[in-house]
Order: structure tokens, then sequence, then C-alpha cells
């Protein structure tokens, strides 16, 4: 949050927010409760535009571990092939979405792209 509060006060007119699937500041698990949490207050904010972008599992080798993260990687992988949109989303699949979100002209305030809309994004597709 200080970095949406920071970019605000410094005159950033859009802002970028990377969420994550399933986010809900009224869910009853912690991790989509918080990222819910983040998104409501960053629209608060008052950006003139706001796009949030709402990933599926991201698809990215870390260097730190995160075995869970690890193990759903390796067993979501497949659906890249068979079901891409479904639940998973590689990285560079998102900075691309979020390259074509500043690029493109859209005259609505705050944009939510779910996990499909970020694929279709980075294609410079309409969602």
């Amino acid at each position: 949050m200080m970095t949406a509060k920071l970019a605000k006060e410094g005159g950033c007119g859009h802002f970028l927010l990377q969420s994550s699937q399933g986010a809900n500041k009224d869910s009853s698990f912690l991790y989509p409760k918080v990222k819910g949490q983040v998104d409501a207050e960053c629209a608060e904010l008052g950006f003139e535009k706001l796009s949030i972008f709402r990933p599926g599992v991201l698809m990215v080798d870390r260097k730190e571990s995160r075995p869970g993260e690890w193990f759903a990687r390796k067993m979501l992988a497949p659906l890249k092939y068979f079901a891409p949109t479904v639940m998973t989303c590689p990285v560079e699949t998102v900075a691309k979405a979020m390259v074509n979100a500043v690029l493109s002209p859209s005259d609505k305030p705050a944009e939510i792209y779910e996990n499909k809309a970020v694929h279709l994004l980075a294609k410079g597709k309409s969602c």
C-alpha cells in the first residue's frame, strides 16, 4: 500500500496493481482477503485510472524456496497447453498485459483484469 500512496502523492495518474485470482476483501482465507483489501484500498486512493491484474498461479521459477508454490506450478504446468487461461499465467504474460493496459486508451477509471482477460490483453485483444 505504501507504494500506491507514494505514487499518488507523487502525481501518478495511472496505477497498475498486480493482485491475485480470487482476491476478495470479504474472504475467509487470509491470502485472498489481504489481496482484496489492497485492491479496495488502492481504489479508495482516487487515481485517475487504476488497473488491477488478477492472474492465476504465476508460472515463474523463483530463487527463494516456496515448496507449496513449486508443487502447485508442477501440478498445473500441463494446463498451459490444454487450458492456458484457466488457472495459470506466465509472468511475461502479466508484464505484456500491463504494458498494453498503459498503451491502450480507455475511458474507464478502474478496470479489473481477471486471469483470462490478462491473457487476452497480453495479446493486444480487448477484454
